[in-house]
C-alpha cells in the first residue's frame, strides 16, 4: 500500500533548500514540491462463503445426470472438522447460500457460534427435506475472490463434488485431529475430481453412480456419522465405496499434506493463497 514519506527540510547558509518526496515521484510545476493527500483506502470485500447446490434427479457416469436446484430452505452445515462443532444456515430460495464468517453452531454448546478462519478448508452439506444431501468442499479465502471449490462452475455442487468432499470427509479421521478436512490441498483435491469428470475408474464410476441414486432417493450419503451429529443415519453402500476408491490404485487420488516444523503443521505447497 503506498503510503507518503516524510521530508526533510535543510537549512543551508544563505539558502533554503526544500526536499519534497512522494510515491511515484513528480513535483507541481508552480514551484514548491507537496507531499500528496493520503489516498482513501478501499474496505476489503468481507469474508464469505458463497455457492449453490444441486441434486442429481438420476442418470449415470455413461448416460450423464440430470440435476434441479436443491430446495430453498434446505438446511446447511459446514465445517472444517477441527472440532465436534459445525456452523449451520439454510438456502435461500434460489438454491444459493452465502455464509458470514460467524454463524450458529450446531450443536450449540460449548460455543453457541461457529467462526471460520480463512485459508481453511470445509465441508459444505445441504439437507433437502427429502432428506437428499448436496456436498461440496470449499476454500475460504480471506476475500470472496479467494474462495476455491470443487464444483465445475464456480460454488456450484454436483455429484463429482460430493464424491471428492465424501472422500476427504472419510479419510481425514486420523489425520491431524485439529484441522481435519484443512490437511488436505484442494487444488490436489480439484485436479483428481477434475480427472473423474473425464475418465474415471471403475471404482470412481461405481462411488458416482451411487451417490446419484442415493441423492434421486432422499438416502444420506454420511459414510459415517460427523463429529457435530455423532447420531445421524449413515450410508454403508457410500462407506464401501470409498474405501474401493482408496484402494484402487487412481495415482490422482488425493492425500493430506505432509506434516512439517516442530508443531507438526501441514504443509499443503501450492494450495490456494489465503
Amino acid at each position: 500500500m503506498w503510503s507518503p514519506i516524510r521530508c526533510a527540510f535543510l537549512a543551508l547558509p544563505l539558502l533554503a533548500l526544500a526536499a519534497a518526496c512522494g510515491g511515484g515521484g513528480g513535483g507541481s510545476s508552480g514551484g514548491g514540491g507537496g507531499v500528496p493527500p493520503t489516498p482513501t483506502p478501499t474496505p476489503a470485500p468481507t469474508p464469505a462463503l458463497q455457492g449453490s447446490m444441486t441434486l442429481a434427479t438420476g442418470g449415470s457416469v455413461a448416460a450423464g445426470f440430470t440435476y434441479a436446484n436443491a430446495p430453498g430452505g434446505s438446511s446447511l452445515v459446514f465445517s472444517c472438522g477441527c472440532s465436534a462443532q459445525a456452523g449451520s444456515g439454510a438456502l435461500a430460495a434460489d438454491s444459493t447460500y452465502t455464509l458470514p464468517a460467524s454463524s450458529p453452531a450446531t450443536p450449540a454448546a460449548p460455543n453457541p457460534t461457529y467462526t471460520m478462519v480463512p485459508g481453511r478448508n470445509y465441508v459444505v452439506v445441504a439437507t433437502a427435506p427429502t432428506h437428499a444431501e448436496s456436498w461440496n468442499l470449499e476454500f475460504f479465502g480471506a476475500i470472496p475472490a479467494h474462495n476455491v471449490d470443487l464444483g465445475s462452475v464456480r460454488g456450484r455442487s454436483d455429484v463429482y463434488t460430493a464424491a471428492g468432499t465424501l472422500y476427504v470427509f472419510n479419510f481425514a479421521a486420523g489425520t491431524l485431529a485439529d484441522t481435519a478436512y484443512d490437511d488436505w490441498n484442494l487444488n490436489t483435491v480439484l485436479a483428481w475430481v477434475n480427472q473423474m469428470r473425464t475418465t474415471p475408474n471403475a471404482a470412481e464410476t461405481t462411488l458416482l453412480n451411487d451417490i446419484a441414486a442415493a441423492q434421486a432417493a432422499g438416502t444420506t450419503l454420511f459414510p459415517q456419522a460427523p463429529g457435530w451429529s455423532a447420531g445421524a443415519a449413515t450410508n454403508a453402500t457410500i462407506k464401501a465405496d470409498l474405501n474401493a476408491v482408496h484402494s484402487s490404485g487412481d495415482a490422482a487420488l488425493p492425500t493430506p499434506c505432509p506434516l512439517t516444523g516442530a508443531g507438526g503443521s501441514p504443509n499443503c505447497a501450492g494450495a490456494p493463497p489465503t
